[in-house]
């Protein structure tokens, strides 16, 4: 077992290494103690914080969220935003807002989705700890705003490489972006999606950020043509009526998103990954529930994509506050 404070690359074991004890699911890698809440933001020692901070050169500040009331209406059916001034006694006002997080940009916590064959959350956290008379704060996200998320950021910019190479990518179908795929881009910004040990561009404790281009599509179209799409029947299945563009589901996918050890992911799209799977598991699965890296989605890519090919330099420091919401 990996406790935490041990979290140096010699020590991380590779997917295809992975000895999950014996009331685990395979593929499980819950190496960090058994009362652990951050899963692989534990990647996030002090020491590389500051080998971040190295990142920041021009100190331009880039935000990466949308507006609370974006995308219009919410994709897979879910609550519309709600705002309400209320004035108070003479000189003040109040606002109210009630809203779904999972509507704009957002980090996906250990508790929003399992893995479905064990029934089991991250960490052995089960259904009957999120709901019911016996539900604990087990695996909230206010164990990740308790800690901060900090560390370089690495952006591949799959809309600019599919527009420099005349590739149409679907943007409302489960269109697959591929591990292959992902390598090119890669290469046309000058990265190499090997781990450092190995040769490569990829340092453990990396935030992993995908730009497919869904975004400036979704602000490109009216809201009509926006709710055919996100108030479709969701099924959860290969008939789900959500279709969305997003990393595609495969064995070299989950090779690469394990064992280059990023302390997290995120893209601009609805889910991160295509929508629904191509494959019989969702990358959610094994990122959240069987690994614990946190998945952020429906994140504005598209200020920071610019300057990152206009400074023809991919990386940055990344900085995140998730809800502090103990429940």
């Amino acid at each position: 077992m990996i406790m935490a404070g041990r979290q140096s690359v010699a020590e991380l074991p590779l997917r295809d290494a992975l000895a999950p004890q014996e009331d685990e699911p395979a593929g499980s890698a819950w190496f960090w103690g058994p009362e652990d809440q951050l899963g692989r933001l534990n990647l996030q020692t002090p020491e590389r914080v500051r080998a971040a901070a190295a990142h920041i050169r021009s100190g331009k500040v880039i935000p990466l969220n949308i507006p609370f009331d974006a995308p219009s209406p919410p994709c897979f059916g879910r609550q519309t935003f709600q705002h309400r001034i209320v004035r108070l006694d003479g000189h003040a006002f109040d606002e109210i807002y009630e809203l779904n997080p999972q509507t704009g940009s957002q980090w996906d916590g250990f508790r929003h989705f399992g893995h479905v064959a064990s029934g089991y959350f991250y960490n052995k956290t089960t259904a009957a700890d999120i709901q019911g008379p016996q539900a604990t704060s087990r695996c909230g996200v206010h164990a990740w705003a308790e800690h901060g998320i900090v560390g370089r950021g690495l952006l591949l910019d799959f809309a600019r490489y599919a527009e420099h190479n005349n590739i149409m990518p679907t943007m409302y179908e489960n269109y697959s972006i591929s591990f292959e795929t992902l390598v090119e881009v890669g290469k046309m910004q000058g990265l190499d999606l090997r781990r450092k040990e190995d040769g490569g561009d990829i340092e453990a404790g990396d935030i992993l950020l995908v730009r497919t281009g869904f975004m400036k599509h979704c602000r490109s179209i009216s809201e009509e043509e926006r709710a055919v799409h996100h108030l479709a029947e969701p099924k959860f299945g290969p008939e789900d009526g959500q279709r969305y563009i997003g990393v595609g589901q495969s064995e070299e996918m989950l090779d690469f998103l394990h064992n280059s050890y990023f302390s997290a992911v995120a893209a601009d799209n609805p889910a991160f990954e295509a929508w629904p799977s191509h494959e019989s598991y969702y990358l959610h699965e094994h990122l959240l529930a069987l690994w614990g890296v946190p998945i952020g989605e429906l994140w504005d890519l598209e200020r920071l994509a610019e300057a990152c090919a206009t400074e023809k330099c991919w990386t940055f420091m990344l900085t995140s506050a998730p809800n502090n919401v103990t429940v």
